[in-house]
């Protein structure tokens, strides 16, 4: 049997923060779109062996049908699944495809390293049950685990709402760590969608840099010299503010 990897990227249009941002286009291409192609080109011929494939794991919710108006079906797959717990979503694209080992994406990130990515699946390939990586950028680094890995994590709890911070499921333990090298300082570039000024930062970025074919650290280099970090870097401050905010409200 062939071993068969799938990148799932985790993707719904249902945000309330940054309507349909995924969608967002930048030189007629959206977001997520960029982001697939850079698999696409990185995992070349695993896709032409035919033991890799890509898939949109969505929610079974009608408005992300529009996910499959964008791809081609030769290049990525829609799935649709749970809708509040996404690790069980993961599960059921896993097993309805035959899939073996996992990277998980979330489609906020539209830079995730396809090398940090290529490291995970090394490292999965060698035995590891699960594989994350440490060093770059937040929404670059990259993980990965076994679907038999993912499935003892989920048992009893496969009804549970599970959408923000759901990597706690899996044993810190069995988790095994690649630590990255970059030759900058990483700390203040954010690169995850969540807000405006952070689509911003990625139209700047994808309309100056040919990011289907960058290295890492060209990348990050490039970001920093630029200053291109600074559109968003202070959203990190707003995020945890509203986070702990609601935490008060929620003792209150």
């Amino acid at each position: 049997k062939v071993v068969m990897i799938g990148v799932f990227i985790t993707a719904r249009l249902g945000s309330t923060r940054l309507s349909e941002k995924h969608l967002i286009e930048v030189y007629q291409k959206p977001l997520i779109k960029w982001l697939v192609e850079r698999f696409s080109i990185a995992f070349k011929e695993n896709i032409e062996k035919n033991d890799l494939k890509i898939f949109i794991t969505t929610s079974i919710k009608t408005e992300n049908k529009k996910f499959e108006s964008i791809f081609d079906k030769s290049e990525v797959e829609v799935f649709y699944g749970s809708d509040e717990n996404i690790p069980l979503r993961h599960l059921e694209c896993a097993v309805e495809n035959d899939i073996d080992y996992i990277i998980s994406i979330d489609g906020d990130d539209i830079l995730c390293s396809t090398e940090a990515s290529k490291s995970v699946v090394e490292k999965l390939l060698s035995g590891s049950s699960m594989v994350q990586t440490k060093g770059l950028p937040l929404g670059m680094n990259s993980t990965g685990y076994s679907k038999m890995f993912l499935k003892n994590s989920l048992k009893g709890i496969e009804s549970n709402k599970l959408e923000t911070g759901w990597g706690k499921i899996f044993d810190a333990s069995k988790i095994e760590f690649i630590q990255l090298k970059t030759d900058v300082s990483i700390e203040k570039i954010r690169m995850t969608l969540d807000y405006e000024p952070d689509a911003d930062f990625f139209k700047k970025v994808l309309s100056n840099i040919d990011v289907l074919n960058v290295t890492d650290n060209i990348l990050i280099d490039t970001i920093l010299k630029n200053k291109w970090n600074q559109l968003n870097n202070h959203l990190d401050n707003i995020y945890w503010s509203n986070f702990n905010k609601q935490k008060q409200e929620k003792i209150k």
